[in-house]
């Protein structure tokens, strides 16, 4: 394994299942230092404790990404914890809830924006203070193809994937002038135990047959690309949105 983040603190949300919970091996893998955040402390110890056995240097916050306070307190502490400000920024924590337009209520839209969008904002601003004192650093944001090709009862979803891209192209443009590097990943059907539990198996089999590939993408190969965002290999990348979902949005629809 290449070692492109080797001492780098990097900030993962969402970092205790899923891709975030990949996205963490791997940076570990490539030398990262992870502070691995989630809303849920007892969600997330046991994946903290699992990087920290796998010999990475790992500590974990139980923050609230949708409330700015908590942000702004937890990448101070995260500064001091591990004693350099922080070069990677992976927002990934979302919460989702998936009904017709007609369904949806107010407490559903504003916990999906606190958390998806509103939740950006506080994390890149926090952030980039700290990258810009560092000489620079990379925000990677996880966006999905549901923000161009919307399926049923994704209203809500899709109008939110859809802010993070333009809100991440208008972050690269502002941050460039201080070597931050924004760029937004978004997979397709990412077989993580939360999306597959989504379908029976024949509905699998069904949608695997439309994928170009032939197939759902792994976590891992998410984790890959992001490792690519984040290490110097991307230098050049900014304000980029790539697809990882398998060719599904090549064919026309």
């Amino acid at each position: 394994m290449n070692a492109r983040l080797q001492g780098r603190v990097c900030v993962i949300t969402g970092a205790a299942r899923g891709i975030g919970q990949a996205i963490a091996e791997r940076f570990g893998a490539e030398g990262g230092r992870l502070a691995c955040l989630d809303v849920s402390a007892r969600r997330l110890d046991p994946t903290v404790e699992d990087l920290i056995a796998k010999g990475f240097s790992t500590r974990g916050y139980a923050v609230d990404v949708g409330k700015r306070e908590e942000v702004q307190a937890a990448f101070a502490r995260i500064e001091a914890d591990f004693g350099a400000p922080i070069a990677v920024l992976v927002n990934n924590a979302v919460w989702a809830r998936f009904q017709p337009l007609t369904e949806i209520d107010e407490d559903t839209v504003n916990r999906m924006f606190a958390v998806g969008v509103n939740g950006l904002f506080w994390t890149m601003q926090a952030a980039a203070a700290q990258m810009a004192r560092g000489g620079g650093g990379s925000i990677i944001n996880l966006s999905s193809v549901s923000a161009f090709h919307p399926a049923k009862d994704s209203v809500c979803y899709s109008a939110l994937k859809a802010g993070v891209v333009g809100l991440s192209r208008a972050a690269a443009v502002e941050l460039s002038a201080n070597n931050i590097r924004v760029n937004v990943i978004a997979p397709g059907m990412i077989a993580t135990p939360a999306s597959i539990a989504q379908f029976d198996a024949a509905t699998i089999v069904t949608r695997q047959a439309q994928m170009p590939l032939g197939r759902f993408g792994q976590p891992e190969e998410i984790a890959a690309l992001a490792a690519f965002l984040a290490s110097d290999d991307a230098s050049y990348v900014q304000g980029a949105v790539i697809s990882a979902d398998g060719g599904w949005t090549v064919p026309a629809r």
